[in-house]
């Protein structure tokens, strides 16, 4: 509990101190690595704890990272949300049922 409010404040410090054109294009250009870095194990273990499993936690946070990634290069449009969210889904139950 205590590593996922760390996580979260120092996301939040990072979206509000830091210029995003500074993370902007490290390793991947474009693709703001450091807050993926920092966005992933903070939402999985967020997710892991309200659900009270981590595979599906895993699951659901590939799936809105993807979602972001695509606003991120302006493919972020109504049809591939839905698209995103039906994969993401459909493997959701197929590993659960």
């Amino acid at each position: 509990m205590i590593l996922i409010m760390v996580l979260w404040l120092v996301l939040g410090l990072m979206i509000y101190s830091v210029d995003p054109i500074l993370v902007k294009d490290i390793i991947v250009p474009g693709l703001y690595l450091p807050f993926w870095l920092i966005f992933f194990p903070a939402g999985w273990l967020t997710l892991a704890l309200l659900f009270g499993n981590t595979k599906r936690a895993f699951i659901i946070t590939v799936g809105l990272i993807a979602i972001m990634i695509l606003r991120i290069y302006d493919l972020g449009n109504v049809l591939n949300i839905i698209l995103v969210a039906g994969i993401t889904i459909a493997i959701d139950r197929s590993q659960f049922n």
